[in-house]
């Protein structure tokens, strides 16, 4: 899976779309730094991983841990560090926010603005009941499949020399136009 710097150049490039200066900038630390830490040629001090935390809304734990994915996930989300359920956590929910599944389980939808079990995995947990197992196991095969797409796809980038790079205002255009 994604090391600390894939992560980084994803975050920046795709959800920030910002240049390497623009965000250097913005993490107070020098262009050159930044560049050192999306190739994997040093790792940031405590203050600094903190500091990217913070400015790209993504835990530590997502930054750190190199078995997960580029993209972050909802609950490995900055904002929602103190809101996320965990095993032995209670959840109360209206009525009107509970959907059966028809074998004696039932999604809850939580409450407003904080998503624990997202849209995705919700059809995912939906299409498994309705279509048997082979449904969930060929959507978490095609999510496995475009992960690692786009690891290649920003390791490829990484590697161009940093004049030939795609930028982030490329990269902004590119989304306006699909």
């Amino acid at each position: 899976m994604a090391n600390l710097g894939v992560k980084l150049y994803y975050l920046r490039t795709r959800e920030r779309a910002l240049s390497q200066q623009a965000a250097a900038d913005a993490l107070g630390i020098r262009q050159a730094t930044l560049s050192h830490l999306e190739r994997g040629r040093s790792l940031p001090n405590h203050e600094l991983l903190k500091t990217c935390c913070e400015f790209y809304d993504v835990t530590p734990t997502f930054l750190l841990d190199d078995a997960r994915g580029v993209v972050p996930r909802p609950t490995e989300r900055w904002t929602l560090r103190d809101a996320i359920v965990t095993v032995g956590m209670t959840v109360e929910a209206a009525r009107s926010d509970v959907e059966p599944l028809g074998d004696d389980r039932t999604l809850v939808h939580l409450a407003p603005g904080a998503e624990f079990f997202d849209a995705e995995a919700a059809a995912i947990r939906r299409s498994r009941f309705a279509q048997g197992s082979a449904a969930l196991e060929q959507a978490l095969r095609a999510k496995a499949h475009h992960e690692r797409r786009l690891e290649r796809e920003l390791l490829d980038e990484l590697d161009e020399h940093p004049r030939r790079r795609t930028g982030a205002a490329a990269i902004r255009e590119r989304r306006t136009v699909l």
